[in-house]
Parts: structure tokens; sequence; C-alpha cells
């Protein structure tokens, strides 16, 4: 599984939740970092949902005997006043740069690529940082803990679907993931 962003944009920075969510159900994450998305690049242009509540995957970890995940964050949140974009943080490899060319040749962030079987461009709408703005890293996650808050019914449901495809391409294994709400999900995907 390949994960392609930028700790300055705010549709990463809503995807991570999601992402995170559906992940831990398969493996564990060691390194994450909170941080926000941009409030204005290096030209002092204003982005959308700015200072957007999330974690970055830069330095991270992640362990699963069912998948492999590799996160790649493009740019940092601090703006590059000689660039008049953010600054540079990692680099694609020559295979990540020909996943992103021959799914997504618009180059759009975040990207997401499932086993070259499912690909998520974007946002998971009708979810996005929208629903995370005004809010903080303990609101967001406590209102993970109450499953029919707003916020949690829409990040929940964006992970269920990220579990479905992930369960697709494991067997439906572990059974703890691929759980009977999740495999009824597996048939809407594409």
């Amino acid at each position: 599984m390949l994960y392609l962003g930028a700790d300055f944009c705010p549709y990463c920075a809503a995807v991570r939740w999601p992402l995170i969510l559906a992940l831990s159900r398969f493996g564990t994450f060691s390194g994450l970092r909170t941080t926000r998305s941009g409030i204005a690049n290096g030209a002092g242009q204003h982005e959308p949902y700015p200072a957007t509540p999330t974690w970055t995957f830069y330095r991270s970890r992640y362990t699963s005997r069912y998948l492999t995940f590799t996160p790649v964050e493009l740019q940092t949140n601090i703006p590059d006043p000689q660039t008049g974009g953010y600054t540079g943080l990692q680099t694609l490899t020559a295979a990540q740069q020909d996943l992103m060319t021959r799914y997504d040749p618009a180059g759009s962030i975040p990207f997401i690529d499932i086993g070259n079987a499912y690909v998520q461009l974007s946002s998971l709408a009708p979810y996005g940082p929208q629903d995370l703005q005004n809010l903080t890293w303990s609101q967001i996650a406590a209102a993970l803990h109450h499953p029919s808050s707003a916020v949690a019914k829409r990040i929940g449901g964006s992970a269920n679907y990220l579990t479905a495809a992930i369960c697709k391409l494991t067997g439906d294994q572990p059974a703890t993931a691929c759980t009977p709400t999740v495999r009824a999900l597996e048939s809407r995907l594409g």
C-alpha cells in the first residue's frame, strides 16, 4: 500500500485519520506525530481549511504481517519563500512516480494505491477537512470513541471502505479487521 501526501495539504490531513484507523486494524504504527495542515504557502496564498489537525507519516513506522505500507510526505507545512510553496521533505522513487503517473497523471494528493487494485485520489468524499475545522486532536480522538458522533461516522465510514479494499487483497484476513460489516462493503468497491 502506498500513500503520497504532504503535511501542508488539508485533504491529506483529513485522509490520514481514516487511513490510520484502517491500517491499525491490520498492524501497528510507531512514531506518528501530530501536526497541522498549512496556513499559507511561501507566496502568502492562504490554504483552504487552514491548520487542520492531523498526523504526519514522516519518520513513522508501520508493522503488519498482512501488508506493507509505504508513506511518502512530499513537503512540510513550513512555507518556502524561495519556491513560493512549502519546504520539501521526501522525494518519490522512480517506481512510486510511475504508479502516480499511471493512476493519476495530474499528480494530485492525497494519493493512495492499495495493491494496484484500488486507488483513491484526493479526499474521501463526503468526508473532508471541513469536518475537522475548529477541532483539536483530543476532540477528534474523543469523538472517535462515540460511534454516533458525526466525526466518528465520517472517519469510521471512510476507514471501513479502506479496510474493505485491504480485506479484498488479504483474503479477508485477519477476521478481526474483516468483519461482516466490512465484508458487506467489499461488494460496493469498483
